[in-house]
């Protein structure tokens, strides 16, 4: 998946390209569009160190097709006792559905073809954004719009029937409390940081979640074709949560987008 920033900032982008009636939807609930905007992501902060039932279902959630997700989700929305605070967090999930299917399939290319890190490719796309936006990428904070209360946990474990909202109350602390670990602009700290991941042995799979002090110029093709492919995707995110009720509710056909997962591999023809 893009990283933390290219993801807010594309929700974002969305949002504002979105129609008043369905801006004016969300806006009650947008700290639950923020959140939905990092999709199953939220999960891998569940102690993420070590593998559990939490997190992996974050990660075996990217292998399912949007059809068998958002088709889900719409169910659940509609079941429950507030479905507008839950149908502000499905936009933002589409939002991250869709750009995470635009992009991985290039990632997975890049990644065979440079051997670049998957982690370190999506980072270094986040700094491009960050300097771009005239933030300075060794030590913006990335979680700011992440609100971990109990009732927003509440809502977000409604879509995860094997998640309690305490768990997903801890991922979203867990989600801010790494992404401030992983601020590491001086040699020391990264240094600790790498011990770490060495130790528990997550240096492969997470070495590259620390933004490097000098940009990766083998990242400098990735991050101009990424950029293309973001600009891509935020038309079709807008066009999938203008259509998504009538998706649910009014037998619009389903895109064929979301025959595909969140890993952009397509998952055959369900819709």
């Amino acid at each position: 998946m893009p990283s933390t920033y290219a993801h807010y900032r594309f929700g974002q982008q969305v949002y504002r390209r979105l129609p008043e009636k369905i801006r004016s939807e969300i806006q009650p609930y947008k700290s639950l569009f923020d959140i939905g905007l990092h999709g199953p992501d939220i999960l891998f902060y569940y102690y993420p160190l070590f593998s559990n039932k939490v997190n992996r279902i974050g990660y075996s959630m990217h292998d399912k097709s949007g059809y068998f997700v958002f088709s889900k989700f719409g169910k659940t929305a509609m079941g429950s006792e507030n479905p507008a605070a839950h149908f502000a967090y499905i936009y933002g999930f589409l939002c991250h559905f869709a750009l995470d299917r635009e992009c991985h399939g290039y990632i997975s290319a890049k990644i065979r073809q440079s051997g670049i890190r998957h982690a370190e490719i999506e980072v270094e796309f986040d700094r491009y954004l960050l300097v771009h936006d005239k933030k300075n990428p060794l030590t913006q904070i990335l979680t700011k719009h992440i609100k971990p209360g109990l009732s927003n946990a509440r809502i977000i474990s409604d879509f995860f029937p094997n998640v309690n909202a305490l768990q997903i109350q801890k991922a979203m602390h867990s989600m801010i409390f790494y992404n401030h670990l992983l601020i590491a602009p001086h040699r020391p700290k990264r240094k600790f940081i790498y011990t770490l991941l060495k130790a528990t042995g997550n240096d492969k799979e997470m070495h590259g979640l620390v933004m490097n002090l000098t940009p990766n110029l083998n990242c400098s093709d990735s991050n101009k074709k990424l950029c293309r492919l973001y600009i891509n995707a935020l038309d079709k995110a807008v066009t999938m949560i203008n259509e998504y009720k009538d998706n649910l509710f009014a037998d619009l056909p389903w895109r064929n987008w979301y025959s595909y997962s969140f890993g952009s591999q397509y998952q055959g023809s369900e819709v």
